[in-house]
């Protein structure tokens, strides 16, 4: 019977399948990933290109090199990253991915050397004094190379950290604005990962023509934003380190969104980015009215779709009415947390079907009959007229040949200038032909008052 102290074997062949059609600047971040996690003060980058080959050095100076030189071929082995929330690494994956494509891959470290090449693994007694030296060949198109060594230049290099490409040394750029809050992470407790949530500063910069969440500094995925977005912890990644939850990416939306919103532009309040913060349960009162306010302005609403005649009354007085299909469903949510619109039967409520009716005095019975008389020579229609007092309903409606004034609006003093009330009159049975949005509704407002002038000047005994 034979035995192996090892459960389990890796397929190089097989890993290597898994990276096909992966950008190649992938390798590179799971190599400078790596370095910015150890103790370094320098880090450089060298890349050249000769027949279609390409070849990647990885250099830092770290004091220690490799902790443990079977990183460099151990998947998954322990490592102390994964207690450490402020250090990128957790998997212990990257490096054997990015090798898993060369054609030849060379650690030499504090500790030894290993070579990867086409015999198999081969160690080493040589040693570096401090530091360590990754080196990577493999087949790359011109393109692939190119793309590489622009993308690198997307990296946000930490402030302790001299990074060089090419022996020339990038720039650090500073952050517009910085903030602390609480977003997951992933830590290993007790030898078990776990995702909690942890105080962590959000570093954000203005994007160029593409934005990226950021892992401490490392581009993990393109966003839809108008930030780059650096969160300085772990990021809940898969294994793949490109997939984030959406829920996560919503919370940081979110919390981006908070800190930013005064300077969020009206042509900008409907981003999805927005959209998304707007949408989660982080979202401050504030920020829900602001954005609000940018997107729609002053005068909004909710429409009621109970009540279509107080929507056509709000965009008569200038308000921008907004449906439901305008917002998502969390959106919504928020925005009845906060009580940040009202609805259109709110601001014009027309629902004087369920309104007590007044016994009307002798100044209001002269407006009423005043009413059905303009209303049967102009319209050539009878019209009854009821009184009802209700502060949150408009001041008159008409429908259904009925003529509703409110007296808590129009108070009593209205009714004791007969023909100062001829205006309001003439506004609400217009809506005998039709809605303030329609065009034939202001067709019958013009022919009445044409109408009323020639009555006033032919038969000027009417008004008596």
């Amino acid at each position: 019977m034979q035995k192996q102290s090892n459960w389990f074997e890796v397929d190089k062949e097989g890993l290597k399948e898994l990276q096909a059609g992966k950008p190649k600047h992938y390798l590179l971040r799971e190599l400078i990933q790596n370095a910015w996690d150890e103790k370094v003060k320098i880090v450089k980058v060298n890349l050249k290109l000769n027949k279609g080959v390409a070849e990647i050095n990885v250099e830092d100076d770290s004091e220690e090199g490799f902790k443990d030189l079977r990183d460099g071929y151990t998947l998954y082995k322990v490592t102390s990253k994964r207690t450490n929330p402020e250090q990128r690494g957790r998997f212990n994956i990257g490096e054997k991915q990015a090798f898993s494509i060369c054609e030849k891959a060379i650690i030499t470290t504090t500790k030894g050397t290993i070579v990867f090449d086409k015999i198999g693994r081969t160690n080493t007694s040589k040693k570096r004094e401090i530091g360590s030296l990754i080196t990577c060949w493999l087949k790359m198109r011109k393109g692939e190379f190119d793309e590489m060594v622009e993308f690198i230049h997307l990296y946000i290099i930490p402030e302790n950290i001299d990074f060089y490409v090419n022996d020339e040394k990038l720039k650090h750029f500073k952050p517009f604005k910085v903030f602390k809050t609480n977003l997951l992470t992933e830590i290993s407790d007790n030898n078990v990962m776990k995702r909690v949530s942890r105080t962590t500063e959000v570093k954000l910069y203005e994007k160029t023509t593409k934005s990226y969440l950021y892992e401490i500094g490392i581009p993990v995925c393109e966003i839809n934003c108008e930030y780059n977005i650096n969160i300085q912890q772990k990021i809940p990644l898969s294994v793949d380190r490109e997939t984030i939850p959406q829920s996560y990416l919503r919370d940081v939306f979110s919390e981006v969104l908070n800190n930013v919103y005064n300077e969020v532009s009206e042509e900008d309040s409907s981003q999805q980015w927005i959209r998304e913060g707007m949408s989660d349960e982080r979202v401050n009162k504030e920020v829900v009215d602001t954005i609000l306010t940018k997107r729609y302005g002053e005068k909004v609403c909710v429409a009621d779709p109970f009540d279509t005649q107080s929507i056509d009354e709000a965009i008569a007085n200038g308000y921008r009415v907004i449906r439901g299909n305008e917002m998502s469903k969390d959106e919504w949510s928020n925005i009845r947390k906060f009580e940040s619109l009202q609805s259109s039967s709110v601001l014009y409520g027309s629902h004087f079907t369920y309104a007590k009716t007044l016994d009307p005095n002798e100044e209001q019975l002269v407006i009423a009959e005043y009413a059905k008389k303009l209303a049967n020579k102009l319209l050539n229609i009878n019209i009854n007229v009821n009184f009802v007092s209700e502060r949150d309903m408009v001041a008159a409606q008409y429908g259904n040949n009925l003529l509703t004034f409110n007296i808590a609006k129009l108070g009593k003093e209205f009714f004791k200038k007969k023909l100062e009330t001829t205006g309001l009159i003439l506004h609400e049975i217009a809506h005998h032909k039709g809605n303030h949005t329609e065009h034939i509704y202001h067709e019958t407002l013009t022919q009445m008052a044409q109408d009323l002038l020639l009555i006033a000047l032919r038969e000027p005994n009417f008004f008596s």
